[in-house]
């Protein structure tokens, strides 16, 4: 079986793809150019030095890769056209990219030194409004200026539709995708729901136009997080399968393109795997048919604890810079909100202050990665807190390279959410690093789905938290214990066999319903 994975959230498409191909399936996987870094192959398992902006992806070809890795010949990226496959010769990396997607513009064409021009300034554009809208704490000039271009923004996206619906100007590229629009109003998923898609709505789907093709040459597709949006565009004979990430606890239900979208694309999808167990009340309230638990994707092989527990160069590196004797990694976004997906930061902060100022507890450094929203928060709670002495900065690492920090330290830190009360990848990767992983965990939410709960040391407040730190710094028996019991139940829980074979045995009983397919 030959099948399609997009929407590379956290790699997840990626990974599924790998461990499927491993059993022998067909999987391939599709992402764009610009998206986010974490959503690139490279940032999970190649190596290499350097910062990168995680919100600019590099043109990959100029980095040197330290361990020898080769994008596979099965990840693509998504062109955003109506052939999926070509990118234009001249189509830039970086947020100018789902810029000059919205204009429906066409780069394979030459181009006036105006055009080229204008491309410029709104690509510009596009990576000033986005860098402002990932900060929380925006000075008054900032506000202002965010307004501004956001009112550009939609000023453009209007525009795009006015031209394409009235075809004025058009370009072949244009023509192409007018085409590819009445076809989704000829035969989709989306119009056996009563649905019609407009070009208005489409320009604020981008990169919409590939996903035909890519159904037309793949038995069946999975979407990924919000990129299920594009299943309703889907013909009605090609097998859907959507993957929640995180999506479908307020998203579906919310007043806009992409909340609307999304909850037709999960009504209208043959199966919908969830990997987080709380929003299984969503799916409830979505009337979902067919909806199933699988973990989210990790490889053991790789999170694995050192060998034979040695004292990795990382560890000693951290160890001289902070005299600490002990090291508490937390790797989350900075989000300090109340939003369902806000991994409370400000509470690891606190709790860690809590702790240094217990003198009976061992010398400790808290290991953090400088990014989310709210990192300008954190800096300055540090200092109020007057522990920067004791708080170790990091950029946000490739995955390699953070698999090598959880070797090197001796406690893990996730999200504080009280609405979620379930895991994500962090938790994962740290257990399977056989470390004690510290978050709210709410063994309640987790009863349909798991079996046997893992052993994460939950907590919730500032004070619940510096008591796990306490007890695991004071025992280091403890600490090991719990991180060996950590590996094992990831090994027979969550490991990349039992994911893959739970997908490929989904795809199959899905295949199964489109026997004339």
């Amino acid at each position: 079986m030959k099948t399609a994975h997009s929407g590379n959230i956290a790699n997840n498409a990626y990974l599924v793809a790998k461990f499927l191909r491993r059993l022998g399936e067909d999987a391939h996987t599709f992402h764009f150019r610009h998206e986010f870094i974490m959503g690139h192959p490279e940032w999970e398992d190649a190596d290499f030095e350097g910062t990168l902006d995680p919100f600019d992806p590099p043109d990959w070809r100029t980095i040197p890769f330290t361990n020898g890795f080769v994008r596979p010949e099965w990840v693509h990226y998504l062109s955003g056209q109506v052939d999926p496959y070509v990118l234009p010769p001249d189509a830039p990396a970086g947020a100018a990219t789902r810029v000059m997607a919205a204009l429906y513009s066409d780069p394979s064409a030459p181009s006036s030194r105006f055009v080229t021009q204008a491309r410029a300034v709104l690509g510009a554009v596009g990576t000033r409004y986005n860098a402002l809208a990932r900060v929380n704490q925006l000075s008054l000039r900032e506000a202002a200026e965010l307004r501004v271009l956001g009112a550009a923004r939609l000023a453009v996206e209007w525009a795009t539709g006015f031209r394409a619906e009235h075809r004025i100007l058009m370009t072949s590229r244009l023509r192409r995708l007018v085409d590819e629009r009445d076809e989704i109003n000829r035969a989709s998923r989306m119009t056996s729901a009563g649905r019609v898609a407009s070009m208005q709505l489409l320009a604020k789907c981008p990169f919409w136009a590939s996903y035909r093709g890519i159904a037309r040459d793949h038995d069946l597709v999975q979407l990924y997080g919000v990129e299920a949006i594009k299943g309703p565009f889907l013909p009605v004979e090609t097998p859907l399968v959507t993957f929640e990430h995180s999506t479908m606890r307020t998203i579906p239900f919310e007043d806009t393109v992409q909340g609307r979208m999304l909850n037709l694309a999960y009504r209208s999808a043959d199966a919908c795997i969830i990997t987080n167990p709380d929003v299984v009340t969503s799916a409830r309230r979505l009337g979902l048919r067919d909806y199933r638990f699988i973990p989210h994707p990790i490889d053991e092989l790789k999170y694995s604890p050192p060998d034979g527990g040695t004292e990795t160069p990382i560890r000693r590196e951290l160890r001289e810079a902070s005299s600490a004797e002990l090291l508490f990694l937390c790797p989350t976004r900075h989000e300090w909100s109340n939003a369902f997906d806000s991994k409370r930061s400000d509470r690891v902060i606190r709790a860690f202050a809590r702790y240094l100022a217990d003198p009976n507890h061992p010398r400790a450094a808290l290991v953090l990665c400088r990014w989310g929203r709210d990192v300008r928060a954190s800096e300055q709670l540090i200092a109020d807190l007057g522990i920067a002495s004791s708080v170790m900065w990091k950029p946000p690492m490739h995955k390699t390279r953070l698999r090598d920090y959880y070797r090197s330290c001796d406690v893990v830190l996730d999200q504080f959410h009280e609405s979620v009360g379930t895991f994500g990848t962090v938790t994962a990767e740290g257990l399977s690093c056989a470390l004690p992983v510290v978050m709210y965990f709410n063994p309640k939410v987790h009863e349909w789905c798991l079996p046997e709960m893992p052993p994460i040391q939950s907590a919730l407040t500032e004070e619940e938290i510096a008591s796990r730190l306490s007890e695991l710094a004071l025992d280091p028996a403890r600490r090991r214990a719990i991180g060996d019991a950590s590996r094992a139940w990831i090994i027979k829980w969550h490991g990349w066999e039992r994911c893959a074979r739970d997908h490929q045995g989904l795809h199959q009983e899905v295949r199964s319903r489109y026997p004339g397919v």
